[in-house]
């Protein structure tokens, strides 16, 4: 049956409404932005070593390449044929002086070849919850430790983001958590694990998060939560700051508005309901995925998991984000790495 003009517009007019209805009642959602895809990278950079090179030469060479002996733009492309692997360098065409692409960088003499260290770095940042080094290493066809040092450079990668950015707004959350090994017999603060501090910012109380800190602590006194919540937070009269009842937090009064009682967690809304279901999924994703984390090591595997959460909504800008962590990045062996750990751990056991 053809529906005449009288029948046309009131359907019309309905269909309007309710693209309009739909339309406002979307616009106040965030939608998540989608992440990049591995076929997209594979198809890029897998069969085509000139896209791996331009991709490690554009992140040193923002501008175009330039000669850092005699300022000369042009060069010739140099391939080195070695046992293990493949490498590749810029000469300068007027003084001759060999550039690596990866030289000044935290991958620098790195043993894998351009395409794996990229496919690698994708994987990692790419992940929502996180890839452990034993999957990581049957993906790439390298050896355990190969994988875990690569890892490792990575959350130190994010460890150079994390530094970046301190909370601000006018509602924050924060509770002490533990995380790592259970020890027998024991619970709580008595436990060997680890406590960690972690602080949620939101656009409204107890609603809609923003971004987290985590924080290793080695006690729960007044000193020690102030002095951690003052370098990651930007604190004001006007805001207002959520706790559960430790009495530490309370010496944070002369400089934010304190909200510190007890809260009955067996309520559906209480008032660190977010919080509480971001540490959670924390602890879940460290203890699931990554197994037998030490104390020294916790340090980086919290960074790591506090960008994941901060940087949730990256989409596929997560190799540009990668070209910029690059340039600030300096090169770092795995003894050093070592080392670090282990003046560092004294501190937070």
């Amino acid at each position: 049956m053809k529906l005449n003009r009288t029948h046309e517009f009131p359907i019309c007019s309905i269909i309007r409404l309710e693209i309009r209805w739909r339309y406002n009642h979307m616009s106040n959602k965030v939608l998540k932005s989608k992440k990049a895809s591995l076929y997209q990278f594979t198809q890029k950079y897998s069969n085509n070593i000139d896209n791996c090179i331009e991709f490690f030469k554009s992140m040193k060479w923002p501008e175009g390449f330039s000669c850092d002996r005699c300022g000369c733009h042009k060069y010739y492309l140099v391939k080195r044929v070695g046992k293990t692997k493949t490498s590749y360098v810029l000469e300068c065409a007027s003084c001759h002086k060999q550039h690596s692409l990866l030289s000044g960088t935290i991958f620098q003499s790195c043993k894998l070849d351009l395409y794996k260290l990229l496919l690698g770095i994708f994987l990692f940042f790419n992940e929502n919850k996180g890839i452990s080094a034993i999957e990581l290493c049957s993906i790439l066809d390298v050896n355990y430790k190969t994988a875990l040092l690569l890892e490792s450079k990575c959350r130190i990668l994010m460890s150079l983001s994390n530094s970046d950015q301190l909370l601000n707004s006018l509602f924050y959350e924060a509770d002490v958590f533990n995380i790592g090994a259970k020890s027998k017999n024991k619970a709580g603060r008595a436990s060997e694990q680890q406590p960690v501090l972690g602080i949620l910012s939101t656009d409204k109380e107890n609603n809609y998060p923003r971004f987290i800190k985590l924080r290793l602590i080695n006690d729960y006194t007044g000193l020690s939560l102030k002095k951690n919540i003052e370098q990651c937070c930007v604190l004001s009269h006007a805001a207002l700051l959520n706790t559960d009842g430790e009495k530490g937090f309370n010496t944070l009064g002369t400089e934010i508005q304190v909200k510190n009682e007890k809260i009955s967690y067996e309520e559906k809304n209480h008032r660190l309901l977010w919080l509480n279901i971001i540490i959670g999924n924390i602890k879940n994703n460290i203890t699931g995925i990554y197994h037998g984390i030490t104390k020294r090591e916790m340090p980086l595997f919290l960074n790591e998991q506090e960008y994941r959460f901060n940087h949730r909504k990256m989409g596929k800008t997560v190799l540009d984000k990668v070209k910029k962590y690059l340039q600030r990045s300096f090169p770092i062996s795995h003894r050093q790495i070592v080392y670090i750990l282990n003046i560092s751990a004294p501190h937070f056991s």
